[in-house]
């Protein structure tokens, strides 16, 4: 198999299977048990730390395995594969393809960036996944030989600091510019993100932490319980608090939505529409894409009680006034038939799109004045039937 079909062959869910030093998790079998089920569930390849669990992943599974080394040399801020001797045991230990940070940072021993490609190219016949924090390093990368290119230290280096993972503008930007297939890893935290990663043009997703990182979640988790119990106290009230919380807490937002359900199940006139199939969400989500699958333009709505709710309409503009818009509203007005509703809402701003949705047979039902300041809030609503 040559680099370019093991390269194109890495598309959809790879799973990153690493631990923090000193965890238990850090065993190589641990590792290794976590690959297995990653591969048994789907995962098309594994990204694993150190030639000790790579070897013992390799003897479990048959998948792709990118192999890296995280080696802290003195002087240098380089630490994925720094060196071909590190890149050497990696591919030794049975990686098929390495790993290596490719920031436009100093290299220890004057080792260029493309040297280094060369070598693991050419002396170990293996693939390069070159891991970048930014579109110049990305374009660099390439440049020097790179076969694949990910999204790895956005957000994990000195230029990228003010960002946070997942980078999803420079995986635009990647895709866009670059030739070689791109990698979208760090901060894919959900199922929903890895999915938009692929939408953006992402070749493949890793996700590390949010499946495989049991010491970091159970650590988030303690977090945020310990966050619930330190809403801040705003008033006291026969034996009552009531307590602030200013960030959002999914748990008690559930219980809340859900009592208040109860309410509504409890009450003959409304409890139909309260029911879980009628209550729930429906998503209607239209998207315009391009041959190479970029997302050019975007309807994101759901139905619930007979109706559509529309929250976003998108064109690119560089597509704009073309149609496409009132394209995306016509679809997206006849799915909502096709499920039996009998209307659309849609919410939009005095210098957003108001006249374009009147000229579609939308009216305004209603209005918030300086929200946001100096503007108008208009709900608008139309009658499909």
């Amino acid at each position: 198999m040559t680099f370019s079909d093991l390269t194109r062959s890495l598309r959809g869910l790879i799973i990153s299977c690493q631990a923090p030093l000193g965890s238990p998790m850090h065993e190589p079998s641990v590792i290794a048990a976590m690959a297995e089920a990653s591969v048994n569930q789907g995962a098309i390849a594994v990204r694993i730390e150190s030639p000790a669990h790579v070897e013992a992943v390799r003897q479990r599974v048959s998948v792709p395995i990118i192999g890296l080394w995280k080696q802290q040399i003195p002087g240098f801020e380089v630490y994925i594969t720094p060196q071909f001797c590190h890149a050497e045991t990696i591919a030794q230990a049975g990686a098929d393809v390495i790993a290596i940070d490719a920031t436009n940072r100093l290299r220890p021993e004057g080792e260029t960036l493309e040297t280094l490609i060369h070598r693991i190219h050419t002396e170990l016949g293996k693939p390069v996944m070159a891991d970048v924090d930014t579109l110049e390093a990305a374009i660099t990368a390439e440049k020097a030989g790179a076969d694949l290119v990910g999204t790895t230290l956005y957000g994990y280096t000195q230029e990228t600091s003010d960002r946070q993972p997942p980078g999803f503008d420079l995986l635009a930007e990647m895709v866009e510019a670059l030739k070689v297939p791109v990698i979208c890893e760090g901060g894919i935290a959900s199922a929903r993100a890895a999915r938009q990663a692929i939408d953006l043009g992402a070749s493949a997703a890793v996700v590390g932490t949010a499946i495989t990182g049991v010491d970091l979640q159970v650590k988030a988790y303690q977090a945020a319980l310990k966050a619930e119990l330190a809403g801040r106290t705003l008033a006291e009230q026969d034996g009552r608090r009531f307590i602030l919380f200013e960030t959002v807490n999914p748990h008690h937002r559930h219980y809340v939505n859900a009592k208040l359900t109860e309410c509504g199940l409890n009450c003959p006139e409304v409890a139909p529409f309260f029911a879980p199939a009628a209550n729930a969400d429906a998503p209607l989500d239209i998207l315009l894409r391009d041959e190479h699958q970029r997302i050019l333009g975007s309807l994101i709505g759901s139905t619930r009680w007979h109706w559509l709710s529309v929250m976003i309409l998108w064109v690119d503009e560089s597509l704009r006034h073309q149609g496409l818009g009132s394209h995306l509203l016509h679809l997206a007005e006849q799915e909502t038939l096709r499920r039996g509703c009998i209307g659309v809402r849609l919410n939009t701003l005095s210098f957003q799109a108001k006249e374009f949705y009147e000229k579609h047979g939308y009216s305004v039902a209603g209005q918030i004045e300086d929200y946001p300041p100096g503007q108008t809030h208009y709900l608008l609503k139309k009658l499909l039937v």
